[in-house]
């Protein structure tokens, strides 16, 4: 359980999360209800190590009889008022957290769900009556927690998250190994609102999707729109409102290129005017890199230690653990995509590294120079 909660919390991805949303772009309503995911799995997982055997008891007054709630409790209740349809809606092909998804049965066992909402007055028999219902439900819930398919869906999760986030670590490691500058781009490629029909299936929409990546990837190797591309990360995705959209991540050689916001522009203009022929979109996230509160993207040097480290444990870190939460459903084939690893140079020429000792500055502390950091 610890293991879990270290990985998790340890790098700040509650942070990542709401810097990703902020104001850049606008807050949008598919990212925050990550927020909501994150709070229901925490929340459950406080109730599967909780040792308070009710969570709900009847207490007695003069006159009547009512509901007392723990903390835990309340915080329960809140979660099942607020319901999942929500996160049915805009997640329609996703895979949840088994936390999330135990929770879900959770509401499903509900006999009437209509006393939620006024739980807190609920006096006598009908009080009664509720302390029963809510601590069965809670009774179900620990009882899913503990079974052993539980834990082996739980393990498997975890598993496959922390997988793909030590992968693109070491991905990152090897390429500064490699390459002691690196001009680091950003770019989501989405589509226009207008460009699907409704009428086409979703496993068709799909597979053009997939299909117009496979070009775009095809196309960056081949130095299209943009030469001296060393590496590259990519994650699908797809939500309600936002449709199809890949969060990207180049890796271009610092030595050849220094305007990373003209770049990323390059790239997201190649996607939407040749890839998609015009139905296209895209957000240039390095355009607006000075609204980050950590910088991880732009020209980085392979001893700037702690840029490296918010890039790996921020800006790559929205690539791999939000999985954690929410996926895609792997019945829908792969959504997450990183280039090779590099392969090692038998002889390195020049000075040997040395490794200078820098401190991460924070916005409002940037340094100006657009040869060090990549500044438009």
């Amino acid at each position: 359980m610890n293991d879990t909660k270290d990985w998790i919390d340890c790098d700040g991805v509650s942070s990542l999360i709401v810097e990703e949303i902020g104001d850049v772009p606008l807050l949008r309503v598919e990212e925050t209800l990550l927020l909501d995911l994150r709070r229901i799995e925490r929340m459950m997982r406080c109730l599967e190590m909780s040792e308070e055997v009710e969570l709900f008891s009847c207490s007695s007054g003069r006159n009547d009889v009512r509901v007392k709630a723990t903390r835990l409790g309340s915080d329960f209740i809140s979660n099942l008022l607020q319901g999942v349809s929500k996160f049915d809606y805009h997640f329609p092909v996703h895979e949840m957290n088994p936390y999330i998804e135990v929770f879900y049965r959770c509401i499903n066992k509900l006999e009437d769900s209509s006393m939620l909402s006024g739980w807190a007055g609920l006096i006598n028999e009908d009080a009664l009556s509720f302390v029963i219902q809510i601590n069965n439900v809670i009774c179900f819930a620990r009882c899913e927690m503990s079974s052993k398919a539980f834990k082996k869906i739980k393990k498997r999760f975890l598993k496959a998250s922390k997988k793909r986030s030590k992968s693109l670590e070491e991905y990152i490691d090897a390429l500064f190994v490699e390459h002691s500058r690196m001009l680091v781009v950003r770019v989501d490629l989405s589509y226009r609102s207008d460009f699907f029909s409704k009428g086409d299936g979703f496993d068709d929409k799909l597979k053009l999707v997939k299909s117009h990546w496979a070009g775009m990837q095809r196309d960056l190797h081949k130095g299209k729109p943009v030469d001296s591309l060393l590496g590259f990360a990519c994650k699908l995705e797809y939500g309600q409102l936002k449709g199809f959209h890949l969060h990207l991540l180049l890796f271009y050689n610092g030595s050849n290129h220094r305007q990373d916001g003209v770049l990323a522009r390059m790239v997201g203009e190649h996607w939407r005017d040749s890839i998609t022929t015009g139905a296209g979109a895209y957000f240039n996230c390095n355009a607006v890199k000075a609204k980050y509160r950590s910088l991880g993207i732009g020209m980085i040097n392979f001893d700037q230690i702690e840029y490296i480290d918010v890039l790996k444990r921020r800006v790559a870190s929205y690539l791999t653990k939000i999985d954690y939460w929410v996926r895609f459903s792997p019945e829908k084939g792969r959504a997450f995509f990183r280039g090779n690893m590099p392969k090692k140079s038998a002889v390195k020429r020049g000075r040997p590294r040395k490794v200078r000792a820098q401190r991460p500055f924070e916005t409002g502390q940037r340094q100006n120079s657009s040869a060090t950091h990549g500044l438009l």
